[in-house]
């Protein structure tokens, strides 16, 4: 044992044999005929959920006063059980969160995912592999290289690039202008210039606040009447900030915008970077799946000229959070960015052509995500993903018809990929000016909020050049043309109500 001077003293036999006795057993645990009945418990309850989604109300929130009453109280010293902590969960928790898989939840970009992700993601846990060094995980090294190389065939990658899964979007985007920062020395990074449009997500300007950037090194670019990424802004630009002694570093592009689903246009774009030395991100963390049906890969045409592209399969691919993935065309250039071996992980060097995960991107730890990407394809096939894609575009299509049947309804984004965007614009509120914009702005609003009262269906607004903006966006496979039309009933007789309430 070690003394107060940190010197080891020795210890006699009988307390050597305490220890051994006090370490002889490991602690208890439930048994397995207990862990079978929790398991079925916990299944039941789950398929029961996953089988009646439809009929289920989409959701409800609560006070945090609601919450606190419900959940607060001291870690217990000693546990109640598993059912008893699951009933609680089923009657305190559950209730109280939004079903974002409901088929009439539409608002941001929502997830629906297969039960056999949900599957995966169980495997996942159970086994708790970890999936960042070769040595210790060649399995799910191996699938998780698989389904990397998927979305490189599908995407037209070249063999050469690689890739990580990793939580999401936000990290995706962060670790890809991280390497791309490496391409600049100390003294040039504080005159780097990084190009943005102004319909590009918000974890860009996160990512960018988290390197360092200051705020006059983020260059915001205008948008097209499609919210595409105008090239004449980024020429000039680029043209204006080499003159004033900056240099023009990176462009993200939007590869399916989170307000419109807008492309920006690739073909246009490219040859603008190549000539300015820019490095080239696509955010196609939504979008990227429109490559696996006819006509989708000439919408993404050009994507594979990009230096790295963001993939989120937890989107419009039918997996569980959290699931997101970074390509890079330069595939060496991961590894050469993040590897650092220390000293307790000089064993785990890779050999050969071996992938460690780690060395790839932010994360030492790294979960198995791979798992249920692989086994939800392996088990449905790729043809049910292509089916998955087909169906939300032609149901923010059929939305996009329904709503132009309406009166007063202006469609401020049509259908692309699988969003559609309009508002209502009643006619006691035309007008002239900015009080006139205001008053629309703020019945769109109203809107919503009875939507979402009700109980039967969950929307967000967004906000298009200023106008307030009701936004539909389609990526699960539950929802049906009968949802679409309960949607815009719903809108309707919520526009209907708000309009008919006299003015206090």
């Amino acid at each position: 044992m070690r003394n107060t001077n940190g010197r080891f003293t020795k210890i006699d036999d009988s307390t050597l044999n305490e220890l051994r006795r006090a370490c002889a057993k490991p602690l208890t645990h439930p048994e397995v005929s207990a862990l079978q009945q929790y398991s079925e418990q916990t299944l039941t309850w789950l398929l029961e959920q996953f089988h009646s989604l439809a009929e289920l109300p989409v959701g409800r929130t609560a006070s945090v006063q609601t919450m606190e009453s419900l959940l607060r109280e001291p870690a217990p010293e000693i546990g109640q059980g598993f059912s008893a902590a699951l009933g609680e969960f089923q009657d305190k928790v559950a209730p109280f969160a939004m079903r974002i898989d409901h088929p009439r939840f539409l608002a941001f970009i929502p997830t629906a995912p297969t039960f056999l992700s949900i599957l995966g993601e169980l495997l996942c846990a159970g086994t708790n592999f970890f999936g960042s060094v070769w040595q210790e995980a060649a399995g799910p090294s191996q699938i998780e290289r698989v389904v990397v190389d998927w979305f490189k065939e599908w995407l037209g990658y070249p063999p050469e690039a690689s890739g990580l899964l990793t939580s999401g979007g936000s990290e995706a985007n962060l670790t890809a202008l991280v390497v791309a920062r490496e391409r600049l020395n100390y003294d040039d990074r504080a005159k780097a210039i990084l190009y943005v449009p102004d319909q590009r997500h918000w974890s860009v300007d996160r990512s960018a606040k988290i390197l360092g950037l200051r705020p006059d090194q983020i260059r915001s670019l205008a948008t097209d009447e499609q919210f595409r990424l105008n090239p004449r802004s980024l020429v000039q630009a680029c043209h204006e900030d080499r003159t004033r002694g900056h240099i023009p570093w990176a462009l993200v592009v939007n590869a399916g915008s989170t307000n419109t689903g807008a492309i920006d246009s690739l073909k246009e774009i490219m040859p603008i970077c190549r000539a300015e030395s820019l490095w080239v991100h696509a955010d196609a963390a939504y979008g990227w799946p429109i490559v696996l049906i006819p006509g989708g890969k000439e919408q993404l045409a050009g994507i594979a000229e990009c230096d790295s592209i963001t993939l989120d399969p937890h989107k419009w691919f039918g997996q569980t959070y959290d699931a997101g993935c970074l390509l890079m065309k330069e595939g060496h250039r991961l590894a050469e960015t993040f590897s650092l071996r220390p000293e307790y992980m000089q064993d785990v060097a890779p050999g050969g052509n071996e992938s460690n995960y780690a060395d790839m991107g932010l994360a030492l730890t790294r979960r198995f995500r791979a798992l249920k990407i692989w086994l939800s394809v392996k088990s449905l096939g790729l043809g049910w993903f292509r089916s998955l894609v087909s169906h939300g575009c032609r149901l923010a299509q059929l939305s996009e018809a329904l709503l132009r049947q309406l009166p007063n309804v202006e469609i401020l984004a049509p259908a692309q990929l699988s969003v559609v965007c309009f508002r209502f614009r009643p006619d006691r509120l035309v007008g002239k000016g900015r009080g006139s914009e205001d008053g629309i702005n703020e019945f769109n609003e109203k809107v919503a909020e009875e939507v979402r009262a009700t109980g039967q269906a969950f929307l967000a607004t967004t906000r298009l050049n200023q106008r307030v903006a009701q936004r539909l966006c389609f990526t699960n496979w539950r929802t049906t043309s009968a949802d679409v039309e309960q949607v815009i009933q719903l809108l309707s007789e919520a526009a209907w109500t708000i309009q008919q309430t006299p003015k206090p």
